[in-house]
């Protein structure tokens, strides 16, 4: 904008500030700025536990005179002070005598012992963030917290543990107004204290309203002057069903959900690493919204959609929807490299709680990690038993297509496999003369050593056939260098197995019973290890095989579609170093997991390693550095691997693999091994030992006839199954080898066979997927000594909260569905409370619990109690439905009030808690956005998908990559598909209070700070939309300057303006114009003219308002 457009812009806010005031005018009295949520939640967590068990036993209500005069159970005590002056300065901790004095400055308090470090440098830290102190219970309400814990007791004496009530509405004085229960509930409360309630909202004022809650978008001047010209009481009724309706519903009530579970794409801490595919979820919760999933089904599948026995499948997207809702698991912080772990897996897991007991229940257990609560009647237990049923959720990539999907054309690939292996085995069987044929004649061929130092033994330690053949036919003896052959490779065997036994300690052999206790997921996982003798068909091309596998686990025997995640159970390292047998190719990884850290990126933590043959060779680590942290090892294909990175040796090449795009990838692994030796295992299971079975021949032809006869017997067992480890090694060399035909030009017979499977195996599906969980089945974890990971006590039994269920879950691997059936079990009396406290919040502007987060002692408490358990007991009545509860409320006269607020309201109710009137409410930031979008005719409508690249003020170093800014205008998509990060915001929508996704957020800040005018005023988001729809009016139907003003009053205010504001609009316009220097023939066309108007509109307090 011009200097003059700017300077415009402020004069037409004067002229129209009549326009602001009579909206700001229904607002209550001016009071001082509210703490946002962190600040609260920094003082809850760090600040009052410190003040109510170190200093209230001498400063507060609970002696009948406070030491010197001082109680710091209340901000009021803390600012008045006692008998040495005010105890804190807001904001100058320097300057507070509390801070002084817990510093021993002039004496030392408390006078029971310094406090801990940490605390001192929290109380520090609150004091300058302005002492934020919430509106909450009285203290007198507060059990004292030097009191032994007494849990029985603090259920039975807090209203929020108390059954949920059945309760008949009162009797309504006023049936005119009074037509709902909920409405008789309101009035009666009114009622009781003289009050009248406001008088219903016009019309305009209604649709505004409705269509912000419900859809977060201004209504259409369409839709305005219809639902104003129908003053018929079905026209509201229709009009809130439409907008129920409207996809657009799920995205507006999909973003609250996200602030209670810190939706975020990246994890924060250095580095900013991206969680990949989050927005799925996103899109997920949405679908979720629109199509009304029952709200008991919503927390089944956030706490345990993975383990579901019968999980919800969308038909038409042909999804498993229940497997994504483990994903808000995934959206924890943190970065690259964390010095400990260890602590940050603690850290992670207390998150997991702090959000699950908030969102679902409104409680916070965390504040119980180091003691038991302070206030509330949750004991340490009872944390690290909920703590150790969530420790067990591993992360991980999940594929979220419907079973159907995911396991095409399995079965008949199954099927043709196995005529595949019958006629190639009756070909093969054909053919062993012949291949031992082949054999002999390669054994004959005279190879000559690459150097004079090369023996006859030191060739021999690949144990291969063709090596001991090749020294038999090069011998003068055949009888004495055969006997020799046999004393060797016995002698060698035996010495082999005596080193590993000295040096290595198998921890998993894949091929046998210990594949029974790993985890994993996917359609390439089986759920049995595979015999010796399996193969992969080749997907396209001459070959039909590569070879013949040892038993192991594999995650392409029937595609290499097929992804797999394959984890052993948790193990602490102890050794030097661990080995492992693993093949596999296509970007899939081996990876060493330490304390369930899965986002490498060098260094210490490089613990990778990619197989690039399909053939078993040995990797190793160095695990020296991680002695003593627990942690498993994850076998995954590329694109279910948690986060995508190069292993060391392609980090280093110049030109890296490319990652393919068809989903093909495959590993498979046979063994596990830890030591301390930097050597891997020796192998002992070699082809060449079948040369030592049977009787003593006595020439290299009638050793070629036993091999054959080997041959014929190992091609027969592979066809029925039954073949041995030994067996498989003999057979896979004549098959690599090419000595036993394996090309389609040579299997005229196979063909057909082959060209069917090949089809069929083309049609698999690539799996869509996102981020989830596994469920380890990991034991009851300790209690943790005041917090600490580093000081153990006793085990605790996984299981809920004592004060509502004594239950200990016994299945390791299904606690997470247990809790879920906790959560939501009948005789829980915190779920449906908090649920629907949470839908009036959004609705009414603050919760009947204003503290929607907190049902808890230092909570609030409810302002309609009957009235919380009437929509708590109606909610579960009809079965969870949160359209239905929302249809209710916004169908109730309470919810139609003008906000006019009665001259007896503002002094009886001030803060308005009994709804004489509509509370007024500033649009939160994603509204104010698409706001700005729908107005400016720039907002894409597009549903789901990839989120877009988020506007951040540009500083390197913060995130991955570096990525370059997104557009400004976010390609004009809603604010809900807008990529969010942790280290990088979009700075508009932050200077509006978009929450930073830490924990739960279900009441978000409403600040009024200068920076949002500025913001308004200067952003170049804003700034852009006015433009757009300045030329948009621009290039529209010339009528009248006047039409057009009253046109964008209706579409940016949802009405009209006054006589004088025209006036003046229009004074205004021409002003613009001449400064512009565009004549009055002109002003209907010009752009710039009306851009100016519409960033004028934009800057209205009254545009970003609620009334």
């Amino acid at each position: 904008m011009s200097k003059r457009g700017l300077r415009g812009c402020v004069g037409f806010l004067v002229l129209v500030l009549s326009a602001s005031l009579l909206v700001v005018s229904a607002q209550q009295p001016m009071v001082e700025q509210a703490p946002t949520a962190e600040q609260l939640e920094f003082f809850e967590g760090r600040v009052r536990p410190v003040l109510a068990e170190k200093c209230f036993q001498c400063h507060s209500s609970r002696t009948s005179t406070p030491f010197g005069g001082l109680r710091l159970d209340s901000r009021q005590g803390l600012l008045t002070g006692g008998d040495s002056g005010p105890a804190v300065v807001p904001g100058h901790s320097a300057d507070s005598a509390i801070v002084q004095r817990i510093q021993g400055r002039p004496v030392l308090m408390p006078p029971t012992g310094r406090l801990d470090d940490d605390e001192i440098t929290a109380l520090i830290q609150w004091v300058d963030m302005g002492a934020p102190w919430p509106v909450s219970a009285a203290s007198d309400d507060v059990p004292d917290p030097s009191a032994p814990f007494d849990l029985p007791q603090r259920k039975q004496q807090h209203w929020a543990w108390q059954p949920v009530q059945v309760v008949e509405p009162p009797t309504a004085n006023d049936s005119s107004w009074s037509d709902t229960a909920v409405d008789r509930f309101i009035h009666a409360a009114l009622e009781q204290r003289s009050l009248i309630p406001a008088p219903a909202a016009d019309r305009r004022t209604l649709i505004r309203r409705l269509s912000f809650d419900l859809r977060g978008l201004p209504p259409t001047p369409s839709e305005v002057a219809r639902f104003v010209s129908d003053s018929s009481p079905a026209a509201y009724v229709e009009i809130v069903d439409r907008y129920l309706a409207s996809p657009r519903f799920g995205e507006r009530w999909a973003r609250h959900w996200m602030d209670l579970f810190r939706y975020s794409e990246s994890h924060g801490s250095e580095g900013d690493p991206d969680i990949p595919l989050a927005w799925r979820y996103r899109d997920y919760l949405i679908r979720a919204f629109n199509t009304d999933v029952s709200y008991d089904q919503l927390i089944r599948e956030h706490l345990a959609g993975d383990l579901l026995p019968e999980p919800r499948l969308n038909s038409d997207l042909k999804l498993n929807e229940s497997v994504i809702g483990t994903g808000h698991f995934r959206l924890v912080e943190h970065g690259y490299q964390p010095v400990d772990p260890w602590e940050d897996r603690v850290k992670w897991t207390d998150n997991q709680v702090d959000v699950v007991s908030k969102a679902f229940m409104g409680l916070t257990v965390s504040c119980a990690r180091c003691h038991d609560h302070k206030f509330d009647a949750i004991s340490q237990k009872d944390y690290y038993s909920l703590f150790g049923t969530l420790y067990g959720a591993r992360p991980t990539q999940r594929a979220i297509d419907a079973p159907a999907v995911l396991t095409k054309n399995k079965v008949q690939l199954a099927n043709l496999k196995k005529q595949v292996r019958a006629k190639l085995a009756d070909v093969w069987v054909n053919s062993t003369t012949a291949a031992n044929e082949a054999l002999l004649e390669q054994a004959r061929v005279i190879v000559e050593p690459e150097s004079d130092t090369v023996n006859s033994t030191s060739s021999r330690s690949d144990g291969t056939l063709v090596g001991a053949l090749r020294e038999l036919a090069q011998a003068s003896d055949f009888t004495a260098t055969w006997h020799e052959l046999q004393r060797y490779w016995q002698l060698e065997v035996e010495t082999r197995q005596a080193f590993n036994k000295e040096h290595f300690d198998v921890a998993w052999d894949f091929s046998g019973p210990d594949y029974e206790a790993t985890v994993g997921h996917g359609v390439g996982r089986t759920d049995v290890p595979s015999a010796p003798g399996e193969f992969s068909i080749e997907r396209r091309g001459d070959l039909l095989l590569g070879g013949i596998y040892p038993g192991g686990a594999y995650t392409h025997l029937l595609s290499t579609k097929h992804g797999g995640v394959i984890q052993t159970p948790r193990f602490q390292i102890d050794s030097d170093h661990i080995s492992l047998r693993v093949l596999g190719g296509d970007l899939s990884f081996a990876q060493l997991i330490i304390e369930n850290y899965a986002v490498p990126r060098g260094g210490i933590y490089h613990l990778r390693y990619s197989p690039k043959a399909d053939q078993m060779t040995w990797a190793q680590w160095d695990t020296t550095f991680w002695k003593g942290f627990t942690a498993y090892i994850e076998f995954a294909t590329q694109e279910d691997v948690t986060r995508f990175q190069f292993d060391s040796e392609d980090a280093s090449l110049t030109n890296r693999p490319t990652r393919r795009g068809d989903g093909r990838s495959f590993i498979g692994a046979s063994q596990i091994v830890f030591h301390d030796t930097a050597e891997t295992p020796r192998e002992t299971v070699l082809p060449v030992l079948h040369m030592f079975e049977g009787a003593l021949p006595t020439s290299l032809d009638e050793l070629t006839r036993q091999l054959s006869e080997q041959l014929q017997e190992a091609v027969e067992a592979w066809r029925d199954g039954r073949l041995s480890e030994q067996q498989a090694v003999f057979l896979d060399e004549f098959v690599r080898a090419d000595l036993l035909p394996r090309r389609l030009e040579d299997l005229v017979e196979l063909r057909s066979l082959v060209a069917e499977y090949r089809l069929l195996e083309r049609a698999v599906p690539v799996a869509q997927r996102a981020p989830g969980v596994v469920e380890e089945s990991a034991p009851d974890q300790p209690l943790l000594v005041r917090g600490s990971h580093k000081n153990l006590g006793d085990v605790v039994p996984r299981g809920y909260l004592t004060a509502v269920s004594n239950e200990v879950y016994p299945d390791p691997g299904q606690v997470r569905l247990h809790l879920a059936e906790a959560v939501i079990a009948s005789e829980n009396p915190l779920t449906a409370r908090v649920a629907v406290n949470r839908v009036w919040r959004h609705l009414f502007g603050y919760g009947l619990v204003r503290t929607v987060d907190n049902f808890g002692r230092l909570g609030d408490r409810p302002s309609h109690p009957e009235l919380l358990d009437y929509l708590a007991d109606g909610f579960v009545s009809d079965n969870y439905s949160v359209k239905r509860l929302i249809r209710r409320l916004v169908l109730t006269n309470t919810y139609q009030l003008s906000s006019n607020a009665s001259p007896e309201s503002t002094e009886l109710d001030p803060s308005n808690r009994f709804l004489q009137h509509a509370n007024l409410r500033r649009l939160d930031a994603e509204a104010i956005r698409d706001a700005v979008l729908s107005i400016s005719g720039r907002l894409d409508t597009t549903m789901y998908g990839p989120s877009v690249p988020v506007h951040y003020a540009a500083r390197r170093g913060l995130t991955e990559g570096d990525p370059d800014n997104g557009p400004v205008d976010g390609d004009g998509r809603r604010s809900i598909y807008q990529e969010i990060r942790r280290n990088a915001h979009n700075p508009f929508l932050e200077v509006f209070d978009l929450p930073k996704p830490a924990t739960t957020r279900g009441q978000r800040d409403a600040t009024n700070v200068p920076a949002q005018s500025l913001a308004l005023l200067n952003s170049p988001f804003v700034i852009g939309q006015a433009a757009e729809w300045g030329q948009r009016l621009a290039g529209g139907e010339a009528t009248s300057v006047e039409n057009r003003i009253t046109h964008m009053f209706l579409k940016a205010l949802t009405r009209a303006p006054t006589d004088e504001e025209l006036a003046r609009v229009t004074e205004y316009v021409r002003a613009v114009a001449t400064d512009h220097e565009t004549s009055p023939d002109l002003v209907m066309y010009g752009a710039q003219v009306w851009q100016d108007v519409a960033h004028s509109l934009f800057n209205l307090k009254e545009f970003i308002f609620i009334p």
